[in-house]
């Protein structure tokens, strides 16, 4: 499959760029892949076990290495500690800073965008001692070196990884303080009603919380002195920021491509460009189900759209039209032992309903928009969560037996 003369490079290193290199060498690509895999210099790693089964002591750096299905070609050449840093807008080549810093243009056939996101920092909070954020397998490994003295934490920010590190950090025995900007922790994944048995899951747990507030400042004089939007402080030993993530497509300002939030492209992944593809947290796409555009932090989506990314290409290719891009977004989050689960995407939902399903009778929400399902979450109740997702994939295609589907 493809020419011997051509050449792909595929920017990033985690979950998507990973994948797309597989599925390259699954299809017999003939030509030489070319994979830019960013600064960390590692082999990939499942970066969801980072705030949770790493940091517990439950695995290691080596034990969450993503299998690879089989040895790389002799065609792949792996760039570790390289970054792509520039994107030429008239012709397909990509620039390249490697580890000496030294500069290279690539030529490429076709590009693909897998650099995904880095974590929000506030320029104010950069550096300080005691103040760690959580996106790499480094970031982890700092904070795990600090458990030993049992320091005390605040986390701040309690959107997905803010509560997983909260309720990580508490099962390792630290006293936690989680601060949450808004009134219940994960309310803008999940909505009100799991963030409310969120929050009690907490408070069981012993961790404590500070609701509403924003840090307005941080100082590290020994003890981190923590100052909120109301005036009131804090002290801890080590802060764990929570923030979010920004997408990682700077380096392709100025080439013409839309990135008003992350990488813009159409339903089958491709931008402006059709012969550079998105995947992962920086992909923004329209989803043809849910008829609206959406970008999908999480790490079931990556390798989806790294697989449909291929597919795209491979059908341009051979002069096929490519498919869209139509998964059901879906991710989980282990806390306490308990799993929480969500499928579909609950923007713009106008109706909501709860019940109980799965074990121990915790609640299940579904997310309804114009009397449709578009969304449903739970906590330990799998079937229900993944059967919920098979409808809202078949109502949204139209199809009318979408109700069965949801009763087997």
């Amino acid at each position: 499959m493809g020419e011997t003369s051509q050449t792909i490079v595929v920017a990033g290193g985690s979950l998507a760029g990973h994948t797309v290199v597989t599925e390259l060498e699954r299809h017999g690509f003939a030509g030489q892949i070319v994979w830019v895999r960013g600064r960390e210099g590692t082999a990939p790693y499942s970066r969801p076990a980072l705030s949770k089964e790493l940091i517990q002591g439950k695995v290691t750096a080596e034990t969450i290495r993503l299998p690879v299905p089989q040895p790389y070609g002799p065609r792949v050449r792996i760039m570790d500690g390289a970054v792509c840093a520039g994107l030429d807008p008239h012709a397909d080549r990509v620039l390249v800073t490697q580890p000496d810093l030294s500069e290279r243009w690539i030529d490429f056939d076709a590009l693909f965008v897998c650099t995904g996101t880095q974590a929000r920092v506030p320029e104010a909070f950069a550096g300080l001692p005691g103040v760690h954020s959580l996106r790499t397998l480094a970031d982890a490994e700092r904070i795990k070196d600090r458990l030993a003295v049992r320091p005390r934490t605040v986390v701040v920010g309690a959107g997905l990884v803010g509560s997983e590190m909260a309720a990580s950090l508490r099962s390792c025995g630290l006293p936690v303080e989680l601060i949450v900007q808004g009134q219940l922790p994960m309310e803008a994944v999940f909505g009100a009603e799991l963030g409310r048995f969120c929050l009690e899951r907490h408070h069981a747990n012993g961790v404590t919380t500070r609701l509403g507030a924003t840090v307005t400042a941080l100082t590290a004089e020994g003890p981190v002195t923590l100052t909120y939007d109301d005036g009131e402080s804090s002290t801890a030993d080590m802060v764990v920021l929570g923030l979010g993530a920004v997408t990682s497509c700077d380096w392709l300002d100025g080439c013409g491509l839309d990135l008003s939030d992350g990488l813009g492209c159409d339903e089958a992944l491709r931008t402006a460009r059709p012969n550079i593809l998105a995947a992962g947290d920086v992909a923004n796409w329209r989803h043809p189900l849910f008829g609206h555009r959406m970008r999908v932090e999480h790490w079931s989506n990556a390798s989806a759209q790294a697989r449909h990314a291929v597919e795209s290409w491979l059908a341009g290719q051979e002069g096929r039209q490519p498919p869209a891009f139509a998964d059901v977004p879906y991710f989980w989050s282990d806390q306490y032992g308990l799993k929480y689960q969500m499928v579909g995407h609950a923007r713009g939902h106008d109706e909501v309903h709860v019940e109980e399903a799965g074990t121990g009778g915790y609640p299940f929400v579904t997310y309804l928009r114009g009397g449709r399902i578009v969304a449903a979450a739970g906590v330990n109740a799998p079937r229900a969560v993944m059967r919920m997702k098979a409808r809202i994939q078949a109502d949204l295609a139209g199809d009318p037996t979408s109700e069965e589907v949801y009763a087997r």
